[in-house]
């Protein structure tokens, strides 16, 4: 849900912080206030393009920032989890940065993101639609999304899922068996002598650390050698340190009994003294173990030159060069193997497809069957929303092709992820005319009633949990106007749903109401917004009604739609 939108130096707005709520948020307005210009910014939170003319003229930067609630978002923590961006309080907060200079930058909670991401993330957060929208209706590749979600088709897709992943990986291991007799003996002698290298270097993990630790020391022999056994003199020779503490702990031992406070300070003397002496006894072993020997400085540096030259060829660590045989002596074995273990595999393919083809058909029905079912319902909601002229159809087609793996009715069709099918809406304006793509088809306003429809059919299933309505009412008015005003107050009771409309009959509907006016900032002009309270929503909604001369009339009309559109 978005909670906030931020917007600093943007086309005309200079400086402006708007808070949403649950429910419906309706902004009104005069024509030219800037209401599209809030769409817009949200447009370019979302990951849309920005131009530099966008940046409010005499400023160097624009910034833009949405602030969002995603504890019902699954998949944005998915994808944020994966990206490794935390999430603080189930708080999403996408910023976006454009410079004078045309470079621009993106974040997600402070970190920042390339503008694909930002996109990816922005598809389960918010759908905007209306006149230059950022707008899932009009992705075909989302069509597919929408129909399963409708017929709960989730699990069938997650499960050819799975077996399309289980072909692919077959069809890779298949070819690796699809070689020159040539390449073969090539491969063999290569793997052969790279598993001999490594495995008569003998390598140990951790091995290449401790030898760098020996040769530091050894390099340091005589140095090392040299402050050791001045440090132990200093502890344990003729007038050294423990011999002195030992004196000093013998005369306060005689005079202990006479204070106690004498006690506490004897006792942390024998505390130190222990721990002197074992650092004594330490330094003592340590200095007996320098032994200095040229033969071992070559050892150890032959040994790490071995180390280096093996992860020039094989890895970047001791793990990586032992692995890189392992895959070797596995390469091998395929090899050696290699008629018994392709018959195997492509047993295993056989058997893959003939379960894909069981399920992808299976699933296909169910579409059509939900395809129907969406069709008669989404047919009956533009009824509604004055489209009564308007033919919806869910096109679902396969495609061919001589390497398909599902075979059917004599044809070989390609298996995607989610199945068989390709899905695509189109939408014909009247009775008789051709269907078209929605995007060729549809204008801004039909477009969003288009989409109102369809979201009001599979709202209980959708995930984005915030829609925009921009031009909804574009050519309404009347009865058909408080059909669209109940829609989407109804569509608002599981969503957010924000709404941009000149219509008094749909803004009465609201939850929350924010007036959208141009104001003055010294001699500049910018837009303001205002979230209005009980009294000032019915004046807003008079004023709709009766323009901007409000009449005692007019405020009693505009409190009676408010009162009946509350007990819808």
């Amino acid at each position: 849900m978005l909670l906030k939108l931020s917007i600093k130096n943007f086309v005309i707005i200079e400086d402006l912080e708007i808070g949403f709520g649950q429910g419906l948020n309706i902004l009104t307005g005069e024509t030219g206030a800037g209401k599209s210009i809030l769409i817009d910014a949200l447009s370019a939170v979302m990951g849309e393009r920005m131009t530099t003319d966008m940046i409010r003229t005499g400023f160097e930067k624009a910034s833009l920032e949405g602030v969002f609630d995603i504890s019902n978002l699954p998949e944005v923590r998915r994808i944020l989890d994966d990206s490794g961006i935390d999430v603080d309080n189930d708080t999403l907060v996408l910023r976006r940065e454009l410079y004078s200079s045309g470079k621009g930058r993106s974040f997600a909670n402070s970190v920042q993101i390339p503008i694909s991401k930002m996109k990816e993330i922005s598809d389960y957060l918010v759908d905007i639609h209306g006149q230059n929208e950022h707008q899932n209706i009009a992705r075909t590749s989302r069509h597919r999304e929408m129909l399963d979600g409708f017929g709960g088709h989730q699990p069938d897709v997650e499960r050819i899922r799975a077996i399309h992943e289980r072909l692919a990986d077959i069809k890779n291991r298949l070819a690796s068996f699809e070689i020159d007799e040539r390449e073969k003996a090539r491969r063999i002698e290569y793997n052969t002598f790279a598993i001999r290298e490594i495995e008569s270097a003998k390598l140990a993990p951790g091995e290449e650390d401790e030898l760098r630790t020996e040769s530091g020391i050894l390099a340091n022999a005589e140095k090392l050698f040299r402050e050791i056994n001045s440090a132990v003199g200093l502890l344990q020779g003729e007038g050294g340190a423990l011999q002195r503490m030992k004196k000093a702990e013998q005369g306060l031992a005689r005079v202990s009994e006479y204070d106690p406070e004498i006690s506490g300070i004897l006792d942390s003397i024998k505390e130190s003294l222990y721990s002197l002496e074992d650092a004594a006894g330490f330094l003592k072993n340590y200095e007996r173990r320098i032994n200095y020997s040229p033969e071992r400085v070559n050892q150890v540096e032959e040994r790490l030159s071995l180390i280096s030259s093996l992860k020039k060829k094989y890895g970047d660590g001791i793990q990586e060069i032992l692995a890189y045989a392992e895959k070797a002596g596995r390469e091998l074995e395929a090899i050696s193997s290699g008629d018994e273990q392709k018959e195997k595999l492509n047993e295993d393919f056989r058997k893959t497809v003939a379960e894909a083809k069981k399920y992808a058909l299976e699933l296909s029905e169910k579409r059509k069957n939900a395809a129907k079912k969406l069709e008669d319902l989404v047919m009956k909601e533009l009824g509604d929303l004055g489209m009564g002229g308007t033919v919806f159809k869910v096109s679902i087609t396969r495609e061919t092709s001589p390497d398909g793996e599902i075979e059917s009715d004599s044809r070989k069709y390609i298996l995607y992820p989610h199945g068989i099918d390709k899905i695509e809406f189109l939408l014909s304006a009247n009775k008789g005319e051709e269907l078209r793509q929605l995007s060729r088809v549809a204008s801004g306003g039909e477009m969003s009633r288009i989409m109102l429809a369809i979201k009001n059919v599979i709202m209980a299933r959708d995930i984005v949990e915030s829609l925009i309505f921009d031009e909804v009412d574009a050519g309404i008015g009347g009865k058909v106007a408080e059909i669209v005003g109940r829609k989407l107050k109804s569509l608002s009771k599981n969503r957010q749903v924000l709404v941009i409309t000149h219509l008094p009959q749909i803004a009465a509907m609201s939850d929350n109401h924010y007036s959208v006016r141009k104001g003055r900032i010294g001699e500049r002009i910018t837009t303001a917004v205002q979230k209005l309270n009980d009294r000032e929503k019915v004046r807003e909604v008079a004023r709709m009604l009766a323009g901007e001369k409000i009449t005692d009339l007019s405020v009693r009309h505009a409190e009676e739609m408010i009162q009946l559109a509350g007990k819808n």
